[in-house]
């Protein structure tokens, strides 16, 4: 799977939310239904997500912050994004592995 297509595809038909603060935020509220991570997103925010947050699935990225960025069209490094609502995207076949 191609994951920079299906982030796109998620973008445009569904709806995610990038950062850490507002993946904190969409899991507090219950919105969430899987965390994308990057490679070097730092170890404290991934093992709080896990957590206080056991019931949602996350997801480590081959990628790192840069690339994730890139792949969410944005012209900053992004470290976690939220999947809300997948769209017509395929995010929700992922394996959810640390």
């Amino acid at each position: 799977m191609d994951i920079s297509r299906q982030i796109k595809q998620g973008i445009s038909t569904g709806r995610l939310v990038f950062g850490q603060r507002e993946t904190i935020a969409a899991c507090s509220r219950g919105d969430a239904r899987l965390v994308l991570i990057a490679a070097n997103c730092p170890q404290q925010h991934v093992e709080m997500m896990v957590n206080d947050h056991p019931n949602i699935p996350v997801h480590r990225l081959a990628m790192v912050n840069r690339e994730l960025g890139s792949a969410c069209a944005k012209p900053f490094s992004v470290s976690s994004v939220c999947v809300i609502d997948a769209g017509q995207s395929e995010l929700m076949t992922l394996d959810h592995n640390l």
